[in-house]
């Protein structure tokens, strides 16, 4: 089972408490359950509206915990919550996004995650691209033209 570590928030905060998602010593060799949707959600409020927010990797653990049990659209309006309060994405934040944009077939709004990562300075690698172009499948001439551009930009898998 899960076990929760309970932190006390600012008072700013109208909830009492901060559940965090920890496995218990007892439960490390046995299959973690992630939180639920609700849990979910409501961490990440919690941790969003504290009067110094945590470093964005608190913000990404969730985030990729709802990519991962398919709840992408959800995980793409908690990161447009995050940009709302300007806390700046890192890497990894950003291929969450571009991953479930791709599932959700919003290509657009992942091509627009892929040109943050250039605008922030980070470096994409190999997942980051390979996500897009499977993203873009359903269109193989996009596809075909995103991974020439890709490999004349000197990126190489």
């Amino acid at each position: 089972m899960l076990k929760y570590a309970l932190l006390q928030t600012p008072n700013s905060v109208s909830h009492s408490a901060l559940r965090l998602c920890f496995p218990s010593n007892s439960s490390l060799h046995s299959h973690f359950q992630p939180p639920s949707l609700d849990e979910a959600v409501d961490s990440f409020t919690r941790l969003l509206f504290m009067r110094r927010p945590p470093s964005i990797i608190q913000f990404t653990k969730i985030l990729g915990s709802l990519a991962k049990t398919n709840h992408c659209p959800t995980a793409i309006s908690l990161f447009q919550q995050l940009q709302s309060r300007v806390i700046a994405p890192n890497l990894f934040t950003l291929n969450i996004l571009i991953n479930c944009c791709c599932g959700m077939v919003w290509i657009t709004l992942a091509v627009s995650g892929f040109a943050k990562i250039f605008k922030s300075d980070f470096q994409p690698y190999t997942v980051t691209l390979t996500t897009i172009i499977k993203g873009l499948c359903g269109n193989a001439e996009k596809a075909l033209h995103f991974h020439d551009k890709v490999l004349a930009h000197g990126f190489h898998y």
